[in-house]
């Protein structure tokens, strides 16, 4: 419960940027102005310099308010207070309200909006200080009057909740942009990752039959050029789809998973079972599309000897699975960051479902997908 209330008046606490002034804020300053006049038309308990000059002065802050608040709510605070203490040095009055107005509950409001706690905390002593020594002036001031702290109260507390809400929304803002960041680093990851391996596999394969058999040596330099063609057309893509504001085209995939076999590779991929992805919602299409791809990729960079990759998937009434096989023995060395794991899990995680990453009872290496059909708790 003390950490929850730190975290809320930490939050609090935080000074907003400061907006522009905008067109409005002279429009505020004239409806207030109206109201000023109004209020010295209709009260007559004051001279009438008292009560103009507090009220232009405090009209006069209004669209500055943001920039100086506590400058403006000392200046009219101070103003309004001596204009009828002096007002009413030789007069006596029991009927006395605040010339000022509501541009001064306007510039405390503003106060406690923009600026810091300690400020606050100074505009409202002021604010009250001359709340009680017009009332004192006008020999109104008893005991009971502590509910003059009220209402400046209510303003304060309006003000500091918009606060509070202005960083939960921004709190909320934040956690898109690190999701998008992460979507980012994921996409990247698996798209760069996945091109640039099988261009190294083909690159070594070139370098190791380029003496013996110079054919062979051509054949993996033309798959090579292939594979950098499809590279950039998927970076591209992948460019088109982050800048896209439809949270649907994002999730985008080919519409099988065919794409990604390769009887005559090195190793072979092989794809079987329900390959489908554009039968499939397209967040789960893209999350297969990248599991399967990442995987590949992993296989390839990270295995030994591995001569095939099996893609299985199949599809049930409420959910997908997708199992991915190799048989290459893992490497001694760590060459990975792995990035590659941490992003098909939260792929599938980001999606209700799960992943699990494991050695074969036989040689090599299993990864297993499962991903609701309908998203989990929607």
């Amino acid at each position: 419960m003390r950490v929850q209330l730190s975290d809320r008046f930490d939050a609090v606490a935080v000074v907003e940027p400061i907006p522009p002034r905008r067109v409005w804020d002279w429009v505020l300053a004239g409806l207030l102005a109206l109201a000023a006049i109004g209020f010295v038309v209709v009260d007559d308990s004051l001279p009438l310099w008292a009560q103009t000059v507090p009220a232009a002065i405090a009209v006069g802050f209004v669209p500055f308010r943001r920039r100086i608040p506590l400058t403006a709510v000392a200046t009219v605070s101070i103003a309004a207070a001596a204009s009828v203490a002096i007002a009413l040095r030789d007069t006596e009055s029991l009927d006395v309200g605040s010339p000022a107005g509501l541009a001064d509950v306007v510039l405390f409001y503003a106060l406690c909006r923009w600026s810091t706690p300690l400020r606050v905390a100074a505009g409202f002593v002021l604010s009250v200080g001359s709340e009680t020594i017009i009332q004192w002036s006008a020999g109104r001031l008893q005991s009971e009057d502590w509910i003059l702290v009220f209402p400046w109260l209510v303003v304060a507390g309006f003000a500091l909740a918009m606060r509070y809400r202005a960083r939960l929304i921004e709190g909320r803002h934040e956690q898109v942009r690190l999701a998008e960041r992460n979507s980012l680093a994921r996409e990247l990851h698996d798209t760069v990752a996945h091109h640039v391996s099988a261009i190294a596999v083909q690159a070594q394969a070139g370098q190791y039959v380029v003496e013996s058999d110079p054919a062979a040596a051509a054949k993996a330099l033309e798959s090579i050029a292939a594979i950098a063609n499809d590279s950039i057309d998927e970076m591209r893509r992948m460019v088109g789809i982050l800048r896209s504001d439809d949270h649907d085209t994002r999730n985008v995939a080919p519409a099988t998973l065919d794409v990604l076999a390769a009887p005559d590779g090195r190793p072979a991929v092989h794809v079987s079972g329900d390959t489908r992805l554009d039968e499939l919602p397209a967040g789960v299409g893209a999350a297969l599309f990248r599991i399967a791809q990442e995987s590949i990729t992993n296989a390839r960079r990270h295995s030994r000897d591995v001569t095939f990759v099996d893609v299985a998937v199949e599809r049930h009434a409420d959910r997908v699975d997708m199992t991915v096989d190799n048989d290459g023995a893992p490497t001694t060395r760590h060459s990975g960051s792995g990035y590659g794991q941490v992003g098909m899990r939260e792929r599938a995680e980001a999606l209700g479902g799960s992943f699990e990453s494991s050695a074969r009872s036989s040689l090599g290496w299993r990864t297993r997908t499962s991903i609701p059909l309908a998203r989990v708790g929607r």
